[in-house]
């Protein structure tokens, strides 16, 4: 008897231990636009410099983790590449073409310079042109400054306009994206069904990156 009731205390820390690790592991089959991506925490480590970038302005502007996952959107233009993000997570790359300049930072109209900096997006809808339009809110605060800067030291006539209607889009002409040729006049554009993934997935407060390297 004495030996039964060993048996029967030992049973149940087996199958205690049977049901945290004799569970297979999940296989990672990566981040995708219609998975949930992990929440956003400020103290995750082993992040690339890019991810480390986005978790301070993610801080910055008041997205501390207890919230949903912000969306970011991060173009280079050197590369031509833009990065979709939800929270730190990139789920998804796309080619880009720019504005006929490509290498300078916006400070005018008529430029045809794609803007650098942080942005935010004003509004979004269909466009009869180019498949569909998310508008940043260029010019903002930053833009101004270096749009007076500029003029103060003569780098812009004194009747120079700042411009606006910036933002991310299709294309009328896909063949001219797939050549790679830098055709808008500020704006980033995407071939439609690159912009028709993302397009569902910002809002207000999504943040968009633009960087010359």
């Amino acid at each position: 008897m004495r030996n039964w009731r060993y048996v029967l205390l030992i049973l149940p820390l087996l199958a205690l231990t049977a049901g945290c690790a004799g569970a297979p592991a999940q296989p990672n089959t990566g981040a995708a636009l219609d998975q949930a991506a992990p929440e956003y925490t400020p103290q995750q480590t082993n992040l690339t410099p890019e991810q480390r970038d986005i978790a301070d302005l993610l801080s910055k502007n008041g997205y501390n983790g207890n919230g949903g996952k912000p969306t970011v959107i991060v173009v280079h233009k050197l590369s031509r590449k833009l990065t979709f993000y939800q929270g730190l997570t990139p789920l998804k790359t796309y080619s880009v073409v720019l504005g006929n300049d490509p290498y300078n930072d916006k400070l005018c109209q008529g430029d045809t310079c794609t803007p650098e900096g942080v942005y935010r997006i004003r509004a979004k809808y269909p466009h009869s042109r180019w498949d569909a339009f998310i508008w940043l809110d260029y010019p903002n605060t930053q833009n101004w400054l270096k749009f007076a800067q500029a003029k103060k030291t003569g780098r812009l006539p004194p009747d120079a306009d700042i411009g606006g209607q910036v933002g991310i889009h299709g294309t009328e002409d896909p063949t001219r994206n797939q050549s790679g040729v830098n055709w808008t006049k500020g704006c980033v554009s995407l071939q439609n069904r690159d912009l028709e993934e993302i397009y569902p997935l910002v809002d207000e407060r999504t943040l968009v990156v633009i960087k010359k390297q």
